[in-house]
């Protein structure tokens, strides 16, 4: 016979647990908070917006609901946004979108775009439209890391990227606050293009390190990463420069990258062109030609060079230089050859600091973890879950600066 109160007494047992379960399984949970992005790539109008479920608008003290599949044009003038949808035009100074699916902008109607989790934020900035996306810090990350890094490196690299993009953001949140956003799509932060981006390789690094950030001396490190260091990493911000970057045998962790050797040749007159300031003469002087490094860095990349034709000289930063004529990296040596040739022979690609992303797909294909790689690049940092009081570093530092 079945006692008639066991199905109620299993039911209160049940709930009971999952009431004493559910503040665990919350505070395990990352703290995941919202980023606002300026997606600088979506200046120009018209602009048609659309998303493949219901989705709204607000602006102007009134809300439009949109049907699945309907578009909007937008437009704008000096201050308003100018939306044209169904048979009639709105205006307002600020217009907020959201959708229940995620939302594809495009240059021309019935036109593939890019699409976007969170909101879009539709204004008038310096008399063009800025669109602003926000979304979930690790939302934000699903679009950044797969074009930061190749998304068929190996996983644990993909893992170690995931978070010093984490903690780049959290380093850097409020760069773009000038312009209401925190951070921009494009490479003067960290590219992002939203769900047109992701990968499974990429999405799955993310969520696997999900709120994990480096930190050292409490506060969160500026993550930044270079393509190849050229087997000498240089000093992140806030982190000592790191040792050579090479494994048991003596190889650069790097070196299966296809350009990791590299040579370029110029005309001395490039090169004097190149290292002369804007307003400076072009005309190349006459006598003998030389080309000196008088500086290099405690990682052996080029501080300053010394151009030489004559009696005239002009002195450059290894930086500008690598500017101007478009070179690799700073870690390079340099040689006049037949005459009125300047050959720059270098190793690496990009500034050299931080994660040295061919690097870390070569440790972790050597079996090296996330969390190894990380430390080899950023030593003494340590990686910790992010706090919302981490989160809010950079205004509890004001007014110092974040980097």
């Amino acid at each position: 016979m079945k006692h008639p109160y066991r199905k109620w007494f299993l039911l209160s047992t049940l709930y009971l647990l999952l009431f004493l379960l559910c503040p665990a399984l919350q505070a395990q949970q990352p703290f995941n908070p919202p980023v606002r992005v300026w997606l600088t790539r979506w200046q120009s109008t018209p602009l048609y917006i659309t998303s493949q479920s219901e989705w709204r608008i607000t602006g102007a003290g009134a809300s439009h609901r949109m049907t699945a599949g309907e578009t909007v044009r937008v437009e704008c003038d000096a201050t308003l946004v100018t939306l044209r949808l169904r048979d009639k035009s709105l205006q307002a100074e600020e217009w907020t979108i959201e959708g229940d699916a995620p939302l594809s902008l495009s240059r021309a109607q019935d036109k593939s775009g890019s699409s976007y989790r969170g909101k879009l934020t539709l204004r008038v900035r310096k008399g063009k439209l800025q669109v602003v996306n926000t979304l979930p810090l690790e939302d934000y990350l699903l679009g950044v890391v797969p074009l930061e890094m190749p998304p068929n490196f190996p996983t644990e690299a993909l893992k170690a990227q995931a978070i010093a993009a984490r903690s780049w953001t959290v380093r850097n949140r409020h760069k773009h606050e000038a312009e209401g956003a925190d951070v921009c799509d494009s490479t003067h932060c960290q590219v992002y293009g939203g769900v047109t981006a992701e990968k499974e390789s990429t999405t799955l690094a993310v969520q696997n390190s999900a709120g994990l950030i480096l930190v050292k001396d409490g506060s969160p490190v500026d993550g930044v990463y270079t393509a190849d260091c050229g087997g000498q990493p240089a000093a992140a911000n806030g982190v000592s420069t790191p040792p050579p970057d090479r494994d048991s045998s003596g190889r650069d962790y790097c070196l299966a990258n296809p350009g990791h050797y590299w040579s370029l040749s110029f005309t001395f007159l490039e090169v004097w062109q190149a290292a002369g300031e804007k307003d400076s003469s072009q005309d190349m002087p006459k006598g003998e030609i030389d080309v000196q490094i008088l500086q290099t860095d405690a990682s052996g990349r080029v501080v300053t060079l010394r151009i030489r034709c004559g009696e005239q000289t002009r002195e450059v930063s290894g930086t500008r230089l690598r500017s101007r004529l478009s070179l690799p990296s700073t870690l390079f040596s340099v040689r006049v050859d037949q005459g009125n040739t300047i050959v720059f022979v270098g190793n690496g690609s990009g500034h050299g600091n931080g994660l040295c992303q061919w690097g870390a797909a070569g440790r972790a294909r050597s079996g090296q973890k996330a969390e190894e790689i990380l430390q080899a690049y950023y030593p003494g940092a340590q990686i910790v879950p992010l706090s919302e009081a981490m989160w809010q570093w950079r205004e509890a530092r004001k007014p110092n600066s974040a980097r």
